[in-house]
C-alpha cells in the first residue's frame, strides 16, 4: 500500500479536564450544556467576526462528509465560482489532509497537529479549537515506515446535522504507545459530546502504531464507521479493519477484519470514504496482502470490494483477480451509481462496474489513467460521466453509456469534485486548483501553495475550501 444544549454550564476546570481525557471513553450527561471551547482559538490570517449569521443548530450541512453525499459522488449543485480568487487563508500551524466539512456558516477541519478547528466560512476566523492530544512524531523511526509526520487527524471528518455534532478520529501519542481517539464535538461551541478509543481488537503482538486511519469517516445507522490500513511502506503486522462505533453509547463498538486469513487488506481509499446505500449497507475497497504477493493476491478478501451490513456482517464481495503485488484496489473508494451499480478502480487501471445487489461484475473499463488512479472518483449524473484522478497527471473522463474512457483533463492530479457540471481538482504536492467546463476545457487555474497527498476541495454557497500544508484556503 502507498499513502502518499441546556441551561446548566460546567466550570472551566471541568471542561479542561474533560477535553484532556483521551483514555477510555466518556459521554457527558445530557443535562450538561456545551460550554466554551476547551482550548483557546489559534491565530488566523483572517480577522475575528461576530455571532454566526446562521445558527449551527438549524443549519444545513452542505458538505457533511467526504465527497458530500453517502454515495460518494462528489457532485453538488452550482453555480460554480467564476473568475475565482483567494478569499482568505487560515494558518493553523499544521497540515489539513482531509476535505473541509461545512455546515451553516462554519467550516470544520482536522489537522495533523491533532486539532479540530471551526472556522467562520466568510472570513476564516477561528471560532473554536479542540485538541485530541499529542500527535505521533518521528513517525518513520517509531513505526518503521510512514510519510506523514506529525501524524494526528488524517481523515476527513463527518457532521451529524441533526445532533449538531462533528466527529473526528486522531492518532494520539501516549507516553508508551499510540491509540486512535474518536471525539464528537458540539458544532457550535467545541464542547465534548463523546470521546473514546476506537482501535480495533488487535491480535496479540500487533500494535496500533502500525495502523493508519486515512479513510474518511462515515455517519450512518446512528454509528461512526472508521477505516484502518497500514502506514506507507506496510511496516509491521497489520490488518485492514472497519470499525463501527455508536454515536451515543460509549463502548458499543464492532469491527470487521478484512484479512482473518493473513495480513494487509488495508481500508485506506487514498483518503476517500466508504459508501452507504439506502438500506444502510456499507461498501469498502481493500488493498493488497502484506507482504506483497508475487502473483494473484492469495487472501480471500484482499483486492476486493466488500458489501457489509450496518452491523458489519459480510453480504457480498468482488475480487479483482488481475491485482497482484501492490496493485491496491483500495486506492479509491467505491461510488454508488443511481442505476443500482457500483464503480471502483484500482492500480490495475481497470474500472469495474458492479451490481450493487451482489457485487457481480457488469463491465470492465480498461485504460483508466496511465499511472495509478488515486482518491475518490466523482460522478456527474447529468452528463453520465465519471471523473478519476491520475497521480501522474490528468483527470480521466469515463462515459458510462459507452463504458469507455473518452478523454483526460490536463492540469490536476487529485480527487475531483463536480460543481454544477464543472469539474474542480487540485494538484499535489506542488499546489494548484483547476476548473474544467462541461466540454473538458481548462477554465481557470488558481495558485494554492503546497498541498497534502490526495488534497480535494469542498464547496458551499459559491465558495471552495481546500486543506493545505499549513491550514485552509478559501476561493470564490
Amino acid at each position: 500500500m502507498r499513502i502518499h444544549i441546556a441551561a446548566v454550564t460546567i466550570s472551566l476546570a471541568a471542561l479542561i479536564a474533560l477535553a484532556g481525557c483521551t483514555g477510555g471513553g466518556t459521554r457527558p450527561s445530557a443535562s450538561v450544556a456545551p460550554s466554551s471551547p476547551a482550548t483557546p482559538p489559534a491565530a488566523s490570517t483572517a480577522a475575528s467576526t461576530g455571532p454566526s449569521s446562521v445558527p449551527i443548530a438549524s443549519a444545513v450541512a452542505e458538505w457533511p462528509s467526504y465527497h458530500a453525499d453517502q454515495s460518494r459522488t462528489g457532485s453538488v449543485a452550482g453555480p460554480s465560482p467564476q473568475s475565482a480568487t483567494q478569499l482568505w487563508t487560515a494558518n493553523l500551524g499544521a497540515a489539513v489532509y482531509g476535505q473541509p466539512v461545512i455546515m451553516g456558516d462554519r467550516v470544520f477541519v482536522g489537522t495533523q497537529g491533532n486539532d479540530v478547528v471551526a472556522l467562520d466560512r466568510t472570513t476564516g476566523a477561528v471560532a473554536w479549537r479542540y485538541s485530541l492530544g499529542a500527535p505521533l512524531t518521528d513517525v518513520k523511526n517509531k513505526a518503521g515506515c510512514g510519510n506523514v509526520d506529525p501524524l494526528g487527524i488524517t481523515s476527513t471528518m463527518a457532521i451529524d446535522p441533526a445532533r449538531g455534532e462533528v466527529f473526528a478520529v486522531g492518532e494520539v501519542a501516549d507516553a508508551k504507545a499510540v491509540h486512535h481517539q474518536l471525539v464528537g464535538l458540539d458544532a457550535a461551541t467545541g464542547a465534548v459530546m463523546l470521546t473514546e478509543k476506537v482501535d480495533p481488537p488487535l491480535p496479540p503482538g500487533e500494535q496500533a502504531i502500525h495502523l493508519l486511519q486515512r479513510a474518511g469517516l462515515v455517519l450512518a445507522n446512528g454509528r461512526v464507521y472508521i477505516g484502518f490500513g497500514g502506514n506507507n511502506g506496510d511496516c509491521g503486522v497489520y490488518h485492514g479493519w472497519l470499525v463501527s462505533a455508536s454515536q451515543t453509547v460509549v463502548g458499543d463498538i464492532v469491527s470487521f477484519n478484512a484479512t482473518p486469513d493473513g495480513q494487509g487488506g488495508a481500508i485506506w481509499l487514498s483518503g476517500g470514504a466508504p459508501a452507504i446505500d439506502s438500506n444502510g449497507n456499507v461498501y469498502v475497497a481493500t488493498g493488497n496482502a502484506n507482504p506483497f504477493p508475487s502473483g494473484e493476491d492469495p487472501l480471500k478478501y484482499t483486492e476486493s470490494v466488500l458489501k457489509l451490513s450496518p452491523d458489519l456482517k459480510l453480504l457480498a464481495s468482488f475480487k479483482d483477480t488481475a491485482a497482484g503485488g501492490d496493485k491496491d484496489l483500495a486506492t479509491g473508494n467505491p461510488v454508488l451509481l443511481p442505476n443500482g451499480q457500483v464503480f471502483v478502480v484500482g492500480k490495475t487501471n481497470v474500472g469495474y462496474l458492479l451490481n450493487a445487489a451482489d457485487l457481480s461484475k457488469v463491465a470492465a473499463i480498461t485504460g483508466v489513467c496511465t499511472g495509478n488512479p488515486d482518491g475518490g472518483p466523482a460522478y456527474d449524473a447529468s452528463a453520465g460521466r465519471l471523473y478519476v484522478a491520475c497521480v501522474r497527471g490528468g483527470i480521466q473522463v469515463i462515459d458510462l453509456a459507452s463504458r469507455a474512457v473518452v478523454s483526460r483533463l490536463a492540469g490536476a492530479n487529485s480527487a475531483p469534485i463536480v460543481v454544477g457540471g464543472t469539474v474542480w481538482a487540485a494538484t499535489y504536492p506542488t499546489g494548484g486548483l483547476a476548473e474544467f467546463d462541461a466540454s473538458g476545457h481548462l477554465v481557470q487555474s488558481l495558485h494554492t501553495g503546497a498541498l497534502p497527498h490526495f488534497a480535494s476541495p469542498s464547496f458551499a454557497a459559491g465558495t471552495l475550501f481546500l486543506g493545505t500544508m499549513t491550514g485552509v484556503t478559501a476561493f470564490g
